[in-house]
């Protein structure tokens, strides 16, 4: 007797991208294995996420959605997706899965969503390069308050001497000197850059939490308020993680250039 495969359709995936890693892919993961087939609507830097589950993967880029943390979730209804995306083979019953925030958010462990998940360590095919540290030197106007000056990574790789150093992240995020330009990599390149080098270091962002699930060390700096999301929430593979809150979100280069001597 035929019968109908079960197919899942996730996403597309609306919000920031540490939210996306932590409280979604592995979600989705998890669920997919109650489907025959799973179909991924998601950003088309991040199919690495779901490369090992996922069937097929349609790239979206939600320019029309908010995309800040607070508005972690789908499109808002079927309608959106379907009117969104140039594909139609699989759109009939079409449900919307995205994730809401519940009155404690999704940071509260005991909850549906951030409980019931499966994550893997992240391993690019590429050939990653490597470096005894990365920086991703943060430069968003949006929490600017969380970033460091030039002047200060400057100070901090003038500190590190002779270590190779490159720089990750937007075209935003500055470039020092004396390090290899890595700004703008694809995901697949960044991922395979951390499974081959030593240490990741910056702000608490995106990057940092990537990090914890490519195995990668990271030294990361922001208010203690934070140091549970690394240390335990959002560190599912336990990968090594150095939290460092003093200071805030303006430490010394100088004590961090310390720490990382210490480690590199």
């Amino acid at each position: 007797m035929h019968t109908t495969p079960k197919i899942l359709l996730a996403g597309p995936w609306i919000g920031e991208f540490g939210w996306e890693l932590f409280c979604w892919q592995g979600f989705v993961r998890k669920l997919s294995k109650n489907y025959d087939k799973t179909i991924i609507i998601g950003r088309p830097t991040n199919k690495l996420l779901y490369s090992d589950f996922a069937d097929e993967y349609i790239k979206f880029d939600p320019e029309s959605f908010k995309t800040d943390a607070w508005n972690c979730h789908g499109a808002k209804s079927a309608k959106d997706i379907i009117s969104s995306i140039p594909h139609t083979d699989y759109l009939n019953g079409v449900f919307d899965i995205g994730m809401r925030y519940s009155q404690k958010g999704v940071t509260d462990t005991k909850g549906l969503f951030f409980s019931q998940q499966d994550f893997i360590k992240l391993i690019s095919d590429k050939k990653g390069k490597k470096f005894d540290v990365i920086f991703h030197c943060r430069n968003k106007s949006t929490g600017s308050d969380r970033n460091w000056s030039y002047e200060q990574w400057v100070q901090l790789k003038e500190d590190l001497g002779n270590l190779s150093v490159a720089c990750i992240g937007n075209h935003e995020s500055f470039h020092i000197p004396g390090t290899e330009d890595l700004r703008g990599i694809d995901l697949d390149e960044l991922v395979a850059t951390m499974n081959e080098s030593n240490l990741i270091i910056g702000p608490s962002s995106g990057p940092m939490h990537l990090a914890s699930l490519a195995g990668m060390t990271h030294l990361v700096w922001s208010t203690e308020y934070n140091r549970v999301r690394y240390e335990k929430d959002w560190n599912p593979l336990r990968t090594k993680v150095i939290f460092y809150s003093e200071g805030g979100w303006n430490p010394k280069p100088l004590d961090i250039s310390k720490i990382i001597k210490n480690i590199v």
